[in-house]
């Protein structure tokens, strides 16, 4: 079954422009960060029609209520002084804001937006032999020379007659898939239009600076503001490592993290596992910026920048406040707590006519995973482990997220070259049957070579599994080739299963390390992101053919029934049919089920005539509403004999 009504048409096609329905807006949908890029650059502060950047995205069918936020809003903004623009005869300090609560529409022309991946999407789907469903995806266009997986690339230009060329970087496997880097050209084109073979304006710019501003409000839900994040900038002695101290600070990330210390609320633990609801670190860190403007042949980093970090109010709208934000401040070692609006700065510039200046940053969400986690909540339940002892787990984040800045420097200074996997087999289907689910898949990676020596280094597969939603736990259920003794097959039939239910599975390829020249000896696997099938697999169960194997074998699935169950469905979404579903299990071809209170009151009557040995049941009764805690007893009659089976439902 598809809960079509949550997944990618209402986050990737968002936004259309009402003449021409042009998209104005991408989702990256190849790691585990979940935003988006714009066709201006922005994505405006509390705004539904932008999805607010989210991690970690394990599924591109996630569940909106169950999304955990880490940062609100993102801008671009470009300044400049003693500007004379189109007709004005008078020089002024001027701005124009690309977010993040305003967008300056008449001083921005968009003028380009798209979308590319390095390997095309696979064919996946589901089958009963008969009917079939196809995995949808979006219009991303194929580019096998792409040095990354995934790359969104955004142009527009602003009425100072600076053009904005930003051109994205993503990659689906450890260690890169925490990050997203965003390299910015700004040049001095002199066009203010939608013809950029057009120059209105031919002065030099003096002065020029361009802001990030950005707003974080780390919290497990959307609306309201949760005053309990902080923030920190690593790089206050960037001076001292300017002048050849090579003991002081030489990263520039202004990171974020969820919760004051030592507040028994840091990190959102669930109410009922005590797993962190966010224990990832937000940063944004700076890869590279232009030390000078130049012609387009690079220039060197400029360490002292960004010149100013700072808590800058960003919803300004003169031009003299809006540079001032910008440009004062400094680069102190900031530190706080609270929702906040943030701003990197970086200046001033001179640029004459097709001057640029590149300025490359990396956004990073990294922390401990959704099952570690899970494993803290559980050890702190059990006494096994102190408060203290794991908030000190979950800090670990912040030595995660060094580790994604460390790697995405590295892309960057190889030319966003790196070592990548083998891709994901580019078919699969998944044949359901009468107590299994056949996997098949291509071949496709076994004859790839590694991008940057060409060398063949495909080494096995691997298939993934979650059960009940693609939200829940993905487990590896198989392994071939590699070390693992079984030989390369294109085949896997899963028979370890609960009849009924829905199953979601992946298969992925990993190579042997040996090409791997950043972490030599390292095997690496493709993503489980570019290889799911997105369409449960539900295998039948045969119906029971005899009154002693109806009698032996009738059981209700799970039982009890625990809405808060780790292993069945999203705590948070109860409405939802998979989420509720119960199975019974056993039953003959055909049947009536009738269910009762523990008081005698009946409450639903199924009608079981699909020949088969299940029948799920969503927990709503004739009347239409859920049912509510309690032990109930379900009374099967059928032309085998009559059954009675009991069953606990906790909601």
């Amino acid at each position: 079954m598809m809960r079509r009504t949550k997944i990618l048409g209402l986050l990737i096609f968002a936004i259309l422009v009402d003449i021409g329905q042009a998209q104005t807006n991408f989702q990256f949908h190849i790691n585990h960060i979940a935003t988006e890029v714009t066709n201006n650059g922005a994505m405006l502060w509390r705004n539904n029609a932008y999805l607010q950047t989210t991690w970690p995205y394990y599924s591109r069918y996630f569940d909106l209520a169950s999304r955990t936020y880490y940062q609100e809003s993102w801008g671009v903004w470009v300044g400049a002084q003693n500007f004379i623009g189109v007709n004005d005869s008078i020089p002024s300090t001027a701005v124009v804001a690309s977010g993040n609560f305003m967008i300056d529409y008449n001083d921005i022309v968009p003028l380009s937006l798209q979308e590319r991946v390095k390997y095309p999407y696979p064919v996946v789907r589901v089958t009963d032999g008969v009917n079939s469903q196809s995995e949808v995806y979006d219009n991303a266009v194929v580019v096998p020379s792409l040095t990354c997986d995934e790359q969104i690339e955004s142009d527009w230009t602003t009425s100072l007659g600076i053009t904005v060329q930003l051109k994205t970087y993503a990659y689906a496997s450890a260690p890169n898939q925490n990050y997203i880097i965003y390299d910015y050209k700004f040049i001095n084109t002199g066009n203010v239009d939608s013809n950029p073979n057009t120059k209105e304006l031919k002065r030099k710019l003096t002065g020029v600076w361009f802001g990030f501003p950005f707003s974080t409000d780390i919290k497990p839900k959307f609306g309201g503001k949760d005053y309990n994040d902080y923030y920190r900038y690593y790089g206050a002695s960037f001076g001292n490592w300017v002048n050849g101290d090579k003991t002081a600070d030489s990263a520039r990330v202004l990171y974020c993290w969820n919760g004051p210390t030592g507040s028994t609320n840091e990190y959102y633990p669930d109410p009922v596992t005590r797993q962190p609801q966010m224990p990832g670190f937000y940063g944004v860190g700076v890869l590279h910026a232009d030390s000078v403007a130049n012609l387009g042949f690079g220039a060197n980093d400029d360490a002292s920048q960004p010149r100013t970090v700072s808590t800058s109010s960003s919803d300004v709208t003169s031009g003299p406040s809006r540079y001032q934000a910008l440009s004062q401040g400094g680069s102190s070692d900031i530190n706080g707590i609270g929702a906040e609006n943030l701003m990197l700065g970086f200046g001033p510039y001179d640029m004459g006519i097709n001057q640029d200046v590149e300025i490359v940053l990396v956004q990073i969400i990294d922390g401990i995973s959704p099952e570690v986690g899970k494993s803290l909540g559980m050890q702190l339940l059990s006494g096994q482990i102190t408060q203290d002892q794991y908030l000190q787990e979950i800090r670990t984040g912040k030595d995660s997220l060094f580790k994604s800045l460390y790697n995405a420097q590295l892309a960057y200074n190889h030319g966003y070259r790196i070592p990548l996997p083998p891709p994901s087999p580019d078919s699969l289907t998944i044949t359901t049957g009468i107590g299994r689910n056949t996997l098949n898949w291509s071949s496709n990676a076994e004859n790839s070579t590694d991008p940057l020596t060409h060398v063949r280094d495909f080494s096995g597969y691997r298939v993934y599994r979650a059960a009940i939603s693609p939200e829940n736990t993905w487990e590896k259920i198989f392994e071939c080739g590699g070390n693992s003794g079984v030989p390369i097959t294109h085949t896997f039939v899963d028979t370890n299963l609960i009849l009924g239910f829905n199953y979601y599975y992946a298969v992925t390829a990993f190579d042997d390390g040996r090409q791997n020249s950043f972490y030599p000896g390292v095997s690496l696997e493709s993503s489980c992101l570019t290889s799911t099938a997105y369409i449960g697999a539900a295998a039948a169960r045969p119906p029971a053919t005899t009154e002693q194997g109806f009698q032996q074998n009738i059981r209700v699935v799970p039982n009890p029934f625990n809405i808060k169950s780790q292993n069945f469905g999203n705590p948070y979404d109860p409405n939802s049919t998979e989420n509720n579903k119960l199975l019974f299990v056993g039953l003959p071809g055909q049947c009536t089920i009738k269910i009762y209170t523990v008081y005698g009151d009946l409450v639903k009557t199924i009608y079981h005539t699909n020949g088969l040995g299940s029948e799920s049941w969503n927990q709503i009764t004739d009347s239409n509403q859920f049912i509510v805690s309690g032990l109930y007893i379900a009374a099967i009659q059928s032309k085998l004999g009559n059954a009675i089976v009991k069953f606990v439902v906790i909601r």
